[in-house]
């Protein structure tokens, strides 16, 4: 790497980190959901479903998991062929859809009751390169740019005796190869692919290159992305090949370590700061450019920097159409929420609390992992679902946030939060047009003394 400098080389691992995270984290979720039978939440392989159940502290397969649709996660392998995924009918007006991401983030699709109402259906999952016709009885094509795609899939669970409904709808799900749908002979096999074994942590480390070199294979280049990965073969990192941290100029090799831990520290950075989901979960066609929080900030959608941010604090987070996130990190005063400090309340003024066609919910988080906070009552999340939710005299809702119970007579509407940091997301499924503009007035997180 003789014409790379150690200057342009931490440069250049910054810029590319910032770029390429979501694929390296993407595979770590499809790694230990579809690739590693050792993993608690393998679910088989390709083509099969892991159904779970409403989330707990101890689910930890993705950050800021919530408990109001219980998930089931898939992934396919379309090299072969493509994928016919079905829906079963559910009627009525429970919310559902079957979200699809390739692996650089992008939402595909949301197949469910806001596109497609609840009859249910067949659609047709493809990868990049696929130009076959579309066969009678498919409602639409699901097309990434990688040959690996996933699911969350969500299903609306009105409250804990509603959960075999769920689950009975779950078991509607399916998958399955296209020749199988048609009733044709299956093509040969896609070869064998030798994994790279995923450890917790390797996105902070210097494996995170060789596995974005590996992951590389599997993606289809856009030119829109042309100069980082011109970039990335400068400092040795092209598909299928990553130069070995042993075998590099020991300035470059810091350089580069340098560049990777400043990409990290200003995601992290602004993870802690008030935040607009609304730019993070969208589709390639509304990608911008910024690669860094200052550039990003000149913007109002989808960048490279809000892309990477969405996957580091929600993971396979959803269109605006279909559920909008306001997170709070901090409170009215400006600083991070932390129940060992303050007591809070979050009021909805009289006639104020989310407009939306489904419903909302207020969902407590511990820092820095963002996990569900263990908790006396094993109550996750608060909102318009919750039994004994009161409202007061004056027609607003006061949400009671604090490590301990505010007590009997105000503990149906307690948020249970850490005795530490802590992070709140309020997700609105069927968000009214007011908040997927950002014009609905999130009420603030309020101090409300100190704990006892």
């Amino acid at each position: 790497m003789p014409q790379t400098s150690a200057e342009d080389a931490r440069a250049i691992a910054h810029r590319a980190y910032i770029v390429t995270y979501p694929l390296v984290m993407y595979y770590r979720t499809m790694y230990v959901q579809a690739i590693d039978p050792a993993s608690a939440s393998y679910a088989g392989g390709f083509g099969e479903w892991l159904h779970l159940g409403v989330s707990s502290p101890e689910d930890t397969d993705i950050v800021t998991p919530n408990n109001d649709t219980p998930y089931a996660y898939a992934w396919v392998d379309l090299r072969a062929e493509p994928q016919v995924l079905t829906l079963p009918p559910i009627g009525g007006d429970r919310y559902y859809t079957s979200q699809w991401n390739d692996l650089w983030g992008f939402v595909l699709d949301n197949p469910g009751s806001v596109l497609d109402g609840n009859d249910g259906g067949d659609y047709l999952l493809v990868g990049p390169d696929w130009d076959g016709e579309t066969p009678a009885g498919i409602r639409r094509v699901i097309r990434g740019e990688s040959w690996f795609l996933g699911t969350l899939t969500r299903v609306q669970l009105y409250d804990m005796s509603d959960l075999e409904n769920v689950q009975q709808i779950q078991r509607g799900f399916s998958l399955q190869p296209l020749s199988n749908y048609l009733g044709n002979a299956a093509p040969q096999p896609a070869p064998h692919i030798d994994w790279p074994a995923w450890e917790e942590g390797a996105e902070a480390t210097e494996t995170f290159w060789s596995h974005l070199a590996f992951l590389l294979q599997h993606v289809q280049p856009h030119e829109q992305d042309r100069a980082v990965l011109d970039d990335l073969a400068r400092i040795g990192v092209s598909a299928g090949a990553a130069r070995g941290a042993a075998a590099l100029d020991p300035e470059i090799r810091d350089a580069l370590a340098a560049g990777l831990s400043d990409a990290r520290k200003e995601l992290l950075h602004a993870s802690n700061r008030p935040i607009v989901p609304t730019r993070m979960f969208q589709t390639r066609s509304s990608l911008g450019d910024a690669t860094t929080a200052e550039e990003s900030e000149a913007g109002s959608g989808l960048d490279y920097f809000q892309r990477a941010l969405g996957v580091l604090m929600g993971i396979f987070g959803n269109w605006a159409n279909q559920a909008v996130y306001l997170a709070s990190p901090v409170d009215s005063e400006g600083e991070v929420t932390d129940g060992s400090k303050w007591n809070y309340t979050i009021t909805f003024p009289p006639g104020n609390t989310p407009p939306v066609k489904y419903f909302w919910s207020m969902t407590m988080y511990r820092l820095p992992e963002r996990w569900l906070v263990a908790n006396p009552i094993n109550r996750y999340s608060i909102g318009s679902r919750t039994p004994g939710l009161t409202t007061n005299q004056d027609g607003s809702v006061s949400i009671y946030v604090q490590a301990a119970s505010p007590g009997p007579d105000l503990e149906s509407n307690w948020l249970p939060a850490p005795d530490g940091p802590f992070w709140i997301v309020l997700r609105n499924y069927g968000p009214s047009k007011e908040l997927q503009t950002g014009e609905w007035p999130q009420p603030p997180i309020e101090r409300a003394g100190k704990p006892a």
